[in-house]
């Protein structure tokens, strides 16, 4: 059931009438995964377009979401909601924060939408019994490049030059959103915050318990966790928002050039708006390939 592996840029624009490669290129997945992450992007192009109609400007959140280094992936979907929520309260109803946390594989609600594009597609093959995500997952796991794959279709494609034009802002979480999340909006020490966090979540949460192991361990897990929240959280350590980053970039490179001068897609990282050197400079990659 598994594929084998392409590298390849993802999308094509539209460069003086004539269609190039988006400069950059990741290895994904093809058979199977590939076609449940097309069925996948062209869900997340329906939501995106449900909100345009509503006449809502979209803003894309950068965000961790793999736990690694000390952070667990429950816990950053969590981040990434109260950030969505922040956002949409403070900017109001005429917006819309484009999640990606929610559309993947470490969150339920994604799961849950791969398993429902599993069933849509087994019945069009024509596969009995229908595809089996977890046993999928096992034989060939989902990579980053698989999901950069994907969100590069979304960020960049458009359905008309490819320029980027679905989106009005990008917003890359920083440590101030992640530390707003954990003192409550800063009802409480950031110290506490995260500690009443990890303990609450030892004690009530299994798969957060499973994760950091026997008892034993869990002290030098709390202190990998705790340092991580306090002073890593964001998206300067996230291999996804690297990427995403970068892409936001070039986008901006590609539409002064192409459209107009002043055609940037503004950038925010950790509730202020990038600044201008920064906003034209590339990141290290992620999952991209040089």
């Amino acid at each position: 059931m598994a594929g084998n592996f392409v590298t390849g840029s993802p999308i094509k624009y539209r460069k003086k009438g004539n269609w190039e490669e988006f400069p950059m290129k990741f290895r994904w997945q093809t058979g199977l995964w590939f076609e449940l992450f097309e069925k996948h992007l062209d869900l997340i192009v329906e939501d995106i377009k449900r909100a345009q109609a509503e006449d809502r400007l979209i803003t894309y959140l950068s965000c961790p979401i793999s736990g690694r280094e000390g952070s667990h992936s429950l816990t950053n979907i969590e981040i990434t909601r109260h950030v969505a929520r922040q956002l949409e309260t403070k900017w109001g109803s005429r917006f819309w924060v484009l999640n990606p946390a929610l559309y993947q594989m470490e969150s339920s609600s994604g799961t849950g939408l791969i398993k429902r594009h599993a069933h849509l597609l087994s019945a069009e093959k024509g596969l009995m019994p229908e595809i089996d995500i977890e046993q999928l997952h096992k034989e060939s796991p989902l990579t980053g490049g698989d999901y950069l794959r994907m969100w590069t279709k979304v960020l960049v494609g458009d359905d008309a030059d490819n320029l980027g034009n679905r989106f009005d802002a990008f917003y890359f979480i920083g440590p101030v959103d992640v530390w707003n999340f954990f003192t409550n909006s800063g009802n409480t020490d950031l110290t506490r915050g995260v500690e009443d966090y990890f303990a609450r979540k030892i004690a009530t949460n299994a798969e957060f318990r499973s994760c950091f192991g026997e008892a034993r361990k869990i002290d030098d897990a709390e202190r990998e966790f705790f340092k991580f929240y306090t002073l890593k959280a964001g998206a300067h350590f996230s291999l996804g928002s690297h990427d995403e980053y970068n892409i936001w970039q070039i986008l901006n490179v590609l539409r002064r050039r192409e459209i107009r001068p002043l055609a940037s897609i503004p950038g925010y990282f950790d509730g202020r708006q990038i600044g201008l050197g920064a906003a034209e400079t590339e990141l290290s990659p992620g999952y991209a390939i040089n």
